[in-house]
């Protein structure tokens, strides 16, 4: 397996928010809202040139948080994926919105004919993020029983899940954003947080099965600090 770090990038901060990250894998994160994406990505080439030559290795690209359902999607997911392309990215991961209860299942069907068309066009593995929330257009089961590649997240689903979910649907489970859901200093529990506890037996059931996916590691910006070298120790532990 191979591990990254997240790194959200603007299209016109890019070379603020990748210095100093020359060989550290990551996941680029574009701008998390759609809007805010759309009014930059005129620069995307630009971006993709800068990771090019600049030694920025980049194994998987999360794309903004536009709508699986939307009648636009695919103009702009295209874009995206061609960006991922050109980086050598093997993985693209998108967010499964939530959906009224009522007409769900024809949103579905057109989240997933989406998704389809996408892949059928691409090489690179088209994932859907898991969530806990069942109002999600796709659930995590319904994702695996699709074959759609998953991206498993250890803070958006409870423990028993995420073992459940690698024990079911590990072939298809194209990434993972490690990180753990436990109580800060002040006792309050939160999501990813640094890994310490939980984050180790979801990497021991992965290696156990011989995946070779990309884990990358997702903490709350008050802990970025602790990303690079927290990825390099469990590359240390897990690749060696």
């Amino acid at each position: 397996m191979q591990f990254s770090i997240r790194r959200e990038v603007g299209f016109s901060t890019y070379q603020q928010d990748l210095a100093g990250l020359q060989g550290v894998p990551i996941e680029l994160a574009f701008p998390h809202r759609l809007d805010e994406h759309l009014e930059g990505c005129a620069g995307i080439g630009k971006l993709a040139a800068f990771v090019k030559n600049n030694g920025i290795v980049c194994p998987s690209v999360h794309a903004p948080q536009g709508r699986l359902t939307h009648g636009g999607f695919l103009s702009w997911a295209r874009d995206v994926v061609a960006f991922s392309e050109d980086v050598g990215a093997r993985t693209v991961v998108f967010h499964p919105e939530t959906v009224p209860k009522i007409g769900r299942t024809d949103l579905q069907l057109v989240a997933v004919r989406h998704l389809m068309e996408l892949q059928r066009e691409t090489r690179v593995q088209i994932a859907v993020e898991a969530f806990r929330n069942a109002k999600r257009v796709l659930t995590p089961e319904e994702v695996g029983e699709r074959g759609i590649w998953m991206v498993l997240d250890t803070s958006h689903v409870f423990e028993d899940r995420a073992l459940d979910l690698m024990s079911r649907y590990h072939r298809t489970i194209a990434g993972v954003h490690l990180s753990e859901m436990r109580a800060d200093d002040t006792g309050a529990v939160r999501p990813h947080m640094p890994v310490t506890d939980f984050a180790f037996t979801v990497l021991d059931a992965l290696k156990a099965r011989d995946w070779e996916g990309t884990v990358t590691l997702e903490y709350l910006i008050e802990y970025h600090s602790q990303l690079v070298p927290d990825r390099a120790a469990l590359e240390a532990l897990y690749t060696t």
